[in-house]
């Protein structure tokens, strides 16, 4: 076959090869455009509301925050009164039905209800209301320790105003902190008047005398005492002298075979 029909051939084959039909892309009508600009926006509004949401923490509802937020401060306003307060002045107090509330109410171990007269109160750990509650729980320890005010303050509001009566009083001793200067601690006062000494005391040391100071180095001496004057390094310890090591004594066997005493060699040291 010649060149010009190998060429005619390939002609015939492009010629003949299946064709790819082109899609036409029509352009869309205007009402058209504006449905899709529309499914759009309302897309990207949907998206950015969905990232705004946190996964961590629960979905407010509205209905539980609410119910927890007034038990909270129910149990703030029973704190304060310092006695028994009526369900219903409790009631009035929060705007809000205290029914709900009740069965969280009972799970509190400080919060006491007694449904017969419709009350309700806050215990404090110690069962103190009052200065005199406080003098009498003091005193009637049986060992002198002291009571935390932290531990007295719960339950009770005049905590503070008690103890700063009892102190100017000098009937309890307080122990505050430094900085600032605020009770920590109280003792029941059982040692008279704070600040004075007693006349025993007062005696005993005047009738201590208390060498001169050239007579002081040695009579720290005599009572086995060092003076600070003398320097710790001139002064030699004794050395004790050891004592001689005892020698051990051999230990000797006893004999049993004594009947071959002739034949066995001795072998003791």
């Amino acid at each position: 076959m010649s060149l010009n029909d190998q060429l005619n051939s390939f002609r015939n084959k492009v010629r003949n090869a299946p064709t790819i039909q082109k899609r036409v892309i029509q352009e869309p009508s205007n009402e058209k455009k504006r449905n899709i600009d529309s499914l759009q926006t309302a897309g990207t509004a949907a998206k950015k509301k969905k990232s705004n949401i946190v996964y961590s923490q629960p979905r407010s509802t509205g209905v539980g925050s609410h119910s927890s937020t007034q038990l909270v401060h129910a149990v703030e306003y029973i704190k304060r009164q310092d006695r028994k307060v009526k369900l219903s002045d409790v009631e009035s107090y929060l705007s809000y039905p205290i029914a709900p509330l009740i069965p969280s109410l009972k799970r509190i171990d400080r919060i006491k209800i007694n449904e017969a007269d419709q009350t309700v109160e806050y215990v404090s750990i110690y069962n103190i209301y009052s200065a005199d509650d406080l003098l009498r729980y003091l005193q009637g320890q049986p060992t002198f320790q002291g009571v935390a005010v932290k531990q007295l303050k719960d339950g009770w509001n005049g905590c503070n105003e008690a103890i700063e009566t009892l102190e100017s009083e000098q009937k309890i001793i307080v122990l505050r902190t430094k900085k600032e200067n605020l009770p920590r601690y109280v003792w029941a006062n059982i040692g008279g008047s704070i600040g004075g000494i007693d006349e025993a005391f007062t005696s005993l040391w005047s009738k201590a005398k208390v060498p001169s100071t050239s007579e002081l180095p040695g009579a720290l001496e005599k009572v086995g005492l060092k003076p600070t004057s003398v320097d710790p390094a001139t002064i030699k310890k004794a050395v004790k002298k050891s004592e001689s090591k005892k020698q051990k004594k051999p230990r000797r066997g006893k004999i049993t075979n004594t009947h071959m005493s002739g034949i066995l060699k001795d072998y003791r040291f």
